[in-house]
């Protein structure tokens, strides 16, 4: 068989977002040149492409990506999941792997003996077999649920006044695809907007929706005074003194204010004391701390942390300053490396992760600090990675990393020249933020020898879209959509001891996630209310009014596409995770991504998942003409490394990308 077993190893490198149709134009200007390099190397499509599952968001796709199966078959269905039978309200974290029902290609691979790192790969926690190493997998990026405290801005001045913190609101509705906490399940809850982000998972309702609240500030504030330094061991004369309340305002650090030529200040110390004799971390104006290791008391015991600190802003005369906090990381992990003492002697060979900033949006200081933490996470990945792979036994290497979907989710409605003055600025944002991920690349493949074939593949991309354009309630990944439901009367509410519920007495149907409608069914579903006998017809009723529906505003239709269950079965959903319609919408009203085919484009961007193939057994510098699926790689990559065929796939080998 062509190339059969002719790879030793396996190397798939994942970036969340990455969008092959933006990507072409900026290799053809020369702005990338490790892909470029990779690109000529070894094998791509003419667009760089390949089709993904749906709908186009995180967990299905990287499902989909490691075990050649589609969602219907694999059972992981958006970035929640719902199982018929259970309540309409209850949602199931989309990047569990207990959800997946196919096999992964590290499963397949572990049959035959042989051995697996998976880097942060989505839905490949908790571990499924013991031959492999697996890092985190929850989350966007490494061991989020490692921190212990949340980043912070602190504005201080010169003055006599109380602290005051203003904790972040939890952004819950999907923009951002942060999840805080340990959160297995969710109960969908209406939630009136007040211009900060959801407080509770929540519906979106007719008062407001989740997509602008990206835009609000994730960061808690704290606001401190400036006073003279008093009471101190050793300060400086002229020194001036800030408390900083961190942990929850469980515990204070004291900082100094200090001028190295006794004239302008320029320098913030942190100390555990007043009294101790040494900081145990200092920075200067407009960098960046060394790592500051502290102890914290959290959950009845003291826990080693480590954070940094930027210093933004001193005014000369020290009457002001404002200062970024990163996120503080427990040291000791409790969870999410397996085997467990991965995390700590990962902490010791490479030191510890930089959780990226989840900052204010749209000035200087907050842009900076975000792409300076996402760099510093790409590095620490690189050699987190490089690690493993030099000291570990593999034969499969499996990581993914998300930065540019962050940003998308940040930035990318905003450089579009149409609609926003000042677009090259969120252009350069979004440029630096692939330059990051090319650099990030090129040092990959510098660990990777000629006997290791690698992938590298996106789960999806993103568009940019009209910011102008209020987006119709409908489509929201993270609960129920009940505007355009409500408007066309399959949806009712009401209030409950001054809270909004839905009335499931009421309710002929709801809209769930970011593309599916529940027909509240006798029988099926706890709350249910419409007798089976008339299931059909208001299955085809909802989908005439999804077609007829037109958006208020510009008076274009919505809805693209909408697909029984019998239907959906064509575009691989269907099934007990699915619901009883499928729908999508047109380019203009998709959000960033998940609401659209994948095979969309918009405004010079496009929702298809990345293709490009490299290493033993490839062609080199080949275009080659076929439609690739997103299914496909995990064939080709068994048949290349000889390793048992995954059980469970629907793919087929790309015989076309294989060297003669």
């Amino acid at each position: 068989m062509k190339c059969y077993g002719k790879a030793k190893k396996i190397a798939l490198l994942g970036l969340d977002g990455a969008d092959p149709m933006f990507m072409k134009k900026l290799i053809a200007e020369g702005k990338l040149p490790n892909f470029q390099k990779f690109m000529e190397s070894g094998v791509v499509t003419e667009d760089l492409g390949m089709q993904g599952a749906l709908p186009t968001i995180t967990p299905p796709n990287w499902a989909s990506l490691a075990t050649g199966a589609w969602p219907n078959t694999h059972g992981i269905t958006c970035f929640w999941n719902h199982t018929l039978g259970n309540p309409l309200d209850i949602l199931d974290f989309g990047w569990n792997s207990e959800l997946c029902k196919a096999e992964y290609i590290w499963d397949a691979f572990n049959r035959a003996g042989k051995k697996s790192i998976i880097f942060n790969y989505p839905t490949s926690w908790p571990p499924t077999n013991p031959n492999a190493i697996v890092v985190d997998g929850t989350s966007m990026f490494s061991n989020l649920r490692g921190y212990i405290d949340y980043e912070k801005i602190f504005e201080c001045s010169e003055g006599d006044f109380p602290i005051q913190v203003i904790p972040h609101e939890a952004d819950l509705s999907g923009t951002d695809c942060r999840v805080e906490g340990e959160v297995s399940e969710l109960k969908a809850e209406i939630k009136n907007f007040d211009g900060f982000g959801y407080q509770h998972p929540g519906c979106v309702t007719a008062e407001g929706g989740s997509e602008e609240e990206a835009d609000s500030a994730k960061c808690d504030r704290v606001i401190a005074p400036i006073k003279a330094a008093q009471g101190w061991a050793k300060a400086p004369a002229g020194a001036k003194e800030v408390v900083l309340t961190v942990n929850e305002g469980q515990t204070r650090r004291y900082g100094l204010i200090v001028a190295d030529d006794e004239k302008n200040y320029n320098k913030l110390q942190i100390f555990v004391n007043k009294q101790d004799e040494k900081p145990i971390g200092e920075v200067v104006i407009n960098g960046w701390s060394d790592w500051i290791y502290d102890s914290y008391h959290y959950k009845g015991e003291s826990k080693p942390v480590a954070y940094k600190v930027k210093l933004v802003e001193l005014a000369a005369e020290g009457r002001s300053m404002k200062f970024y906090y990163s996120f503080a990381l427990d040291l000791k992990p409790q969870n999410y490396f397996s085997p467990l003492e991965i995390g700590e002697e990962l902490y010791k060979a490479v030191g510890p992760m930089m959780q990226p900033s989840n900052f204010d949006r749209h000035n200087d200081i907050a842009d900076t600090i975000v792409l300076e933490t996402m760099e510093e996470m790409y590095q620490w990945q690189v050699k987190a990675q490089e690690y493993l792979l030099k000291h570990k036994e593999w034969d499969l290497f499996c990581s993914h990393i998300h930065g540019i979907d962050m940003l998308n989710h940040f930035y990318l409605d905003y450089t579009i020249p149409a609609t926003t003055p000042n677009y090259e600025r969120y252009q350069a944002i979004i440029l630096k933020m692939y330059q990051i991920t090319d650099t990030y690349i090129g040092k990959m493949m510098k660990l990777f020898d000629e006997e290791t074939t690698v992938v590298i593949a996106s789960d999806h991309a993103a568009i940019g879209r009209d910011r102008h354009i209020i987006h119709p309630l409908i489509g929201d990944m993270w609960g129920f959509n009940v505007g355009v439901l409500g408007e066309l009367g399959y949806t009712k509410l009401k209030e409950v001891k001054g809270k909004v519920e839905i009335d499931w007495e009421n309710t002929q149907a709801v809209a769930q996630r970011a593309t599916y409608i529940y027909i509240n069914l006798k029988g099926r579903d706890p709350q249910g209310i419409v007798d089976p006998k008339d299931y059909d017809d208001l299955v085809r009723r909802i989908i005439d009014d999804l077609y007829a529906y037109r958006d208020p505003q510009t008076g274009k239709r919505v809805i693209s596409l909408a697909l029984n269950r019998s239907d959906m079965e064509y575009l691989n959903m269907g099934g007990p995770h699915c619901g009883d319609i499928f729908y999508m919408m047109e380019p203009e009203f998709n959000r960033t991504h998940g609401n659209g085919l994948s095979n969309m484009s918009l405004n010079g961007y496009s929702l298809k998942c990345l293709f490009m193939m490299a290493g033993a057994g490839v062609k080199q510098g080949e275009v080659i003409n076929r439609r690739v699926r997103i299914v496909d790689v995990v064939p080709t990559l068994c048949h290349l490394a000889g390793a048992p065929m995954a059980h469970d796939v629907e793919g087929g080998v790309i015989y076309q990308s294989l060297a003669d």
